[in-house]
């Protein structure tokens, strides 16, 4: 088993696109399916207390919908509310789950695999 944080599940949610186009070896490609499929449930749960913290702390206009700053980059949250909010958010990034170790390696890519530094960041949690 390795233990891995919410965050580092999420930013490997977010990479996999990159990887799910590119014809990888066989033993990558087994490794990487059998990781999403270990961080799935963890991804659904992200997404669910998520949306209870928002529900709980976001501004919301007279329809009841999420308020957005000026330039729509970030959801805005109740004045009084911003520490329990950032608390909140920071505890759930931080929550340390346990999945079973795949012993992905760098060489399982073999040599003629190209990513990005941040495709490659969000897979050193789960690598040897």
């Amino acid at each position: 088993m390795i233990t891995v944080t919410m965050e580092q599940i999420i930013n490997f949610k977010n990479s996999e696109d990159a990887f799910s186009g590119m014809n990888l070896p066989l033993k990558a490609a087994y490794k990487l399916n059998k990781i999403r499929k270990a961080v799935e449930k963890e991804g659904d749960f992200y997404g669910e207390k998520f949306q209870e913290i928002l529900d709980k702390y976001a501004k919301k206009d007279e329809n009841g919908e999420l308020v957005f700053s000026d330039d729509g980059s970030q959801i805005m949250i109740k004045d009084d509310m911003i520490e329990e909010c950032n608390k909140e958010l920071n505890d759930l990034q931080t929550l340390e789950i346990q999945i079973e170790n795949y012993n992905l390696t760098i060489e399982d890519f073999g040599e003629d695999i190209e990513c990005t530094p941040d495709d490659l960041e969000a897979l050193m949690p789960f690598m040897e």
